[in-house]
C-alpha cells in the first residue's frame, strides 16, 4: 500500500469515527482523493470500500495543503463579522466613510501697500561713502536706524543727502526730508 493511499484510508477512518462528516465533505476539502488511474500499485478499477471513485471525465482541482485553512473561505460568507465586528465595543459596524467635499480656498485680497512707509525722519548722518538715517516708526514709536542699502518692511534706504533720505520699494520711491529748524538761533 502506498503512502498516499494509506493517508487517505486513515483520513476516512478518522472522519467516520468523528461522526457526521461524510466522504463528500472530505472530497471537497481534500485534493488527495483516490483515483485508480494515478495509483501504480493497483490495477483494479474498483476503489477500496468507503472511498468514492472519481469519474474519469471529471477533472479534480488540486489545492495545496499548506497555508491558512481559512484562505479557502470566501469573504462573502463572512458577513456576520462585518455586521458585528468583534473589536469594536458597540459591536456595530463603523459608519460608512463620507468623502469630504472640496471647498475652494478663500483668496485673500492683496493688502494695499501704502505709498510711503509709516516712518518719520528725525536724523541724518552723512559720510564720504555711506550714510545713516534715523527714523521713528509712526505705528510702534520705535527708533529705526538704517544704513544705506539696509531695509525696513521692504523699504530700502537708497541714498542719504544733507537733509533728505530716499527709500525705495518695488520701483516706488519715498523721499523724507528733515523739518526746518524752528526757534531762535543766536
Amino acid at each position: 500500500m502506498t503512502a498516499r493511499r494509506w493517508l487517505i484510508n486513515v483520513t476516512v477512518v478518522a472522519c467516520t469515527l468523528a461522526g457526521g462528516i461524510s466522504i463528500h465533505v472530505l472530497a471537497a476539502t481534500t485534493p488527495a482523493l483516490y483515483d485508480p488511474r494515478n495509483d501504480p500499485v493497483t490495477s483494479s478499477s474498483t476503489p477500496p470500500p468507503g472511498i468514492e471513485q472519481i469519474a474519469p471525465d471529471v477533472a479534480v482541482e488540486k489545492q495545496p495543503l499548506t497555508g491558512n485553512p481559512l484562505w479557502g473561505v470566501p469573504l462573502r460568507s463572512l458577513s456576520a463579522t462585518r455586521e458585528r465586528p468583534i473589536f469594536l465595543p458597540s459591536r456595530r459596524p463603523p459608519a460608512p466613510a463620507v468623502a469630504a467635499t472640496y471647498t475652494e480656498p478663500v483668496k485673500q485680497a492683496n493688502p494695499v501697500e501704502p505709498e510711503r512707509p509709516a516712518l518719520s525722519l528725525v536724523g541724518i548722518v552723512t559720510g564720504s561713502d555711506d550714510g545713516f538715517a534715523v527714523f521713528i516708526s509712526d505705528l510702534t514709536h520705535d527708533v529705526v536706524r538704517l544704513k544705506t542699502g539696509e531695509g525696513h518692511e521692504g523699504w530700502i534706504l537708497r541714498s542719504v543727502q544733507a537733509r533728505e533720505a530716499v527709500l525705495e520699494k518695488n520701483r516706488r520711491t519715498a523721499v523724507f526730508e528733515l523739518p526746518q529748524p524752528t526757534g531762535d538761533r543766536k
